[in-house]
């Protein structure tokens, strides 16, 4: 090989690689406006499912506070049978144990 070949193979070399170079910078310049709205319509969906879970969680959490104030009452309720009547309330557990009891058997 001589010195004109290689200097003309490696001048081939490096326009390939600059077209490449090239090639790819004008893939991404045309790439990067889909990636853009892939991204934004991305976005509007989270939010659109953010907007639309927020009525769910706000039901959920009403319906919690709901659940913890009426067992709060029930065992108020409960407290208040247990010092009026301790002893119906002793016979009853008894007899309730005794049931439970005969059924696990």
């Amino acid at each position: 090989m001589t010195a004109s070949s290689t200097l003309n193979n490696s001048s081939t070399i490096s326009g390939m690689a600059a077209r490449a170079g090239q090639a790819i910078d004008q893939a991404t310049d045309q790439a990067a406006p889909a990636v853009e709205r892939g991204r934004a319509q991305a976005h509007r969906t989270v939010d659109r499912i953010a907007d639309s879970a927020m009525p769910a969680a706000d039901w959920a959490a009403e319906k919690s506070r709901m659940v913890v104030n009426r067992s709060s009452e029930l065992v108020d309720a409960a407290n208040s049978y247990v010092r009026e009547k301790p002893l119906a309330s002793i016979a009853g557990a008894l007899a309730l144990g005794y049931l439970v009891g005969r059924m696990m058997r």
